[in-house]
């Protein structure tokens, strides 16, 4: 196995953004069963090391496809353009805007009389906008738009950091 090789190679997927999960899951448990470190408990201690490296990068890969902005921050890896790049997108002001009163509103939850029903409306928006980001990364990526697939990426970022707050908060509310 290479270590190098691409991780949709490793699990024999085109590179792209739209991955076919059940064949991603299918081929991720068949390197599994072939390059798990049990099954070398009684090789030498080189193999078993081979064969540790070999099972920590196809769960590496499999995590990173698996997981939406992790395979598009992945992509973006592969078109040539490093986090650093990716962080340097400019963001337009409406999209600032706009993140900063969904944190209003969940920064304004403990005050509410009714949190249930405007938390269900905020992971609904955010889930109406990741969609919405999802589809114009791919856009980008088919164009090889790569500026404007990072800026989406980027975008993405905000909407996954704010939807893990506000699962978080919907958590904590549920526990009172």
């Amino acid at each position: 196995m290479d270590l190098s090789q691409p991780y949709f190679s490793l699990f024999e997927l085109p590179a792209s953004y739209a991955v076919d999960t059940q064949q991603l899951t299918a081929r991720y448990r068949e390197l599994q069963k072939q390059l798990h470190p049990d099954r070398f408990a009684s090789a030498s201690a080189q193999e078993q090391r081979l064969a540790v490296q070999y099972s920590g990068f196809v769960n590496e890969a499999y995590t990173t496809l698996r997981h939406p902005l992790r395979r598009a921050l992945y992509l973006l890896s592969l078109a040539g353009m490093d986090a650093k790049a990716v962080a340097g997108q400019h963001i337009d002001g409406g999209f600032l805007m706009q993140q900063m009163e969904l944190r209003e509103k969940l920064e304004s939850f403990h005050d509410l009389v009714d949190p249930d029903t405007v938390m269900e409306h905020l992971l609904a928006e955010i889930e109406a906008d990741w969609r919405e980001l999802e589809g114009q990364l791919a856009q980008h990526l088919t164009a090889n738009e790569i500026d404007a697939a990072a800026t989406a990426a980027v975008k993405m970022q905000y909407l996954d950091k704010l939807r893990a707050e506000a699962e978080a908060l919907e958590s904590e509310l549920l526990e009172r």
